[in-house]
């Protein structure tokens, strides 16, 4: 190579070194990857996820099948909340990298069936029946991560819903209890 070449190449280089130096280093490192959660808070969370799109499914069908005004009411807030909690519960779910399920399960899909397909004071009473049901199987659940939970989000999630589940529990027992459930009461006198 001669001389003018060698210069003129020499050139070329510095002014690509200049300009690197003038645009950065590159593209910004990737994010690390999501920590993964315990078995214990991984079971957690597609548990509670089943719960709310079980709640979420039976609310929904209350609206067109119960006939108590409150009834129909108490079923739109199961909607509405269930529906933030899972919201809540899949931001910190993604947040670790697990993915959650968008409907009931199977056997969850089997039972909205079932109360589903009675009408008027029959749905009010098994709606009713069924929430009181799941709603005492999940206290439980959120005490338990709430105690157990190493994850500050999932523990925070666990008793802010402890006292969602029991405004709901209490809601349904006083909708059953108080007949407000469709359930017509016949007072008889004695003679």
């Amino acid at each position: 190579m001669n001389v003018t070449s060698k210069i003129t190449t020499l050139a070329a280089l510095s002014v690509l070194a200049a300009c690197s130096s003038i645009t950065g280093p590159g593209a910004p490192p990737a994010p690390p990857p999501p920590s993964a959660l315990n078995a214990t808070d991984s079971s957690f969370v597609q548990k509670a996820s089943e719960m709310n799109l079980m709640e979420i499914a039976l609310g929904s069908a209350a609206a067109t099948n119960a006939s108590a005004s409150g009834v129909k009411s108490f079923a739109a807030t199961l909607v509405t909340d269930h529906t933030a909690q899972q919201n809540r519960l899949s931001a910190i779910a993604t947040g670790h990298g697990v993915t959650l399920a968008t409907d009931p399960s199977a056997d969850d899909k089997k039972t909205v069936t079932t109360i589903s397909a009675l009408k008027g004071s029959a749905f009010d009473q098994a709606f009713l029946s069924q929430v009181v049901t799941d709603h005492k199987a999940a206290l439980p659940v959120m005490t338990a991560e709430h105690t157990a939970s190493t994850d500050i989000d999932l523990k925070s999630y666990a008793e802010d819903n402890s006292a969602n589940i029991q405004k709901h529990l209490s809601a349904a027992e006083a909708l059953t209890g108080s007949g407000h459930s469709g359930k017509s009461h016949r007072h008889t006198r004695r003679r």
